[in-house]
């Protein structure tokens, strides 16, 4: 994901609070730098929610800094969740946007990322199907 699209999802995030969006001059930058850095590397799907978190904690924006990358996380593993039980996918969605955004631990976040790896692992043709229909650039082993 471009870091355009960052900037896309934020100003969404504040139009619809009828905030203005606003990148923080001193911060801005070091956010944009970090992103650009991660995203042409091949990283496990908890190093790119930590990239995400790391993002949200410089807090490149004068509003929604935590709600853009909460939800840039919950798209990250849309595609997956899909792929799980209905209440099972809630909880992947809830748990990555909430590490990202500070409210939980990576040690909980590691706990529902093992869990859903062992289902996926359960059908592995299934996850590999629905995510290569939904996602073309996405494969099971480059999960960014």
């Amino acid at each position: 994901m471009p870091w355009e699209k960052v900037l896309t999802v934020n100003q969404s995030l504040c139009e619809a609070q009828k905030t203005a969006h606003e990148p923080k001059h001193k911060s801005i930058d070091a956010a944009r730098q970090l992103w650009e850095k991660s995203v042409p590397k091949a990283m496990s799907l908890a190093e790119v929610l930590e990239v995400c978190r790391r993002c949200q904690d410089i807090g490149p924006f004068v509003f929604n800094n935590r709600n853009t990358f909460a939800a840039i996380s919950k798209t990250l593993v849309e595609d997956w969740a899909r792929c799980l039980p209905s209440v099972e996918a809630q909880i992947m969605r809830t748990t990555v946007s909430h590490y990202v955004a500070g409210q939980i631990g990576k040690k909980e976040l590691l706990q529902v990322l093992r869990h859903a790896e062992i289902r996926w692992q359960a059908a592995p043709e299934a996850v590999e199907e629905r995510v290569a229909v939904s996602n073309p650039a996405m494969t099971m082993g480059n999960d960014q």
